[in-house]
């Protein structure tokens, strides 16, 4: 994938996967909690860091 502009900046495609890796990791947060699932992590913010870079890994390999 090649770069964007942005106001006449370049931005790498990685800054693009972040984004879409974030607005894919709020519905599945907001899904873990609603279950109660969250609760079961030892830490639950670095549980839900982890399944973003984890999103965040995939979509850098398979796009």
């Amino acid at each position: 994938m090649s770069e964007f502009v942005v106001a006449g900046l370049l931005i790498t495609p990685f800054v693009k996967y972040a984004i879409i890796a974030l607005l894919v990791c709020l519905p599945i947060h907001a899904l873990l909690a609603r279950r109660g699932i969250e609760h079961w992590a030892w830490h639950p913010l670095l549980a839900e860091a982890g399944l973003y870079i984890c999103v965040l890994a995939f979509l850098n390999i398979f796009l």
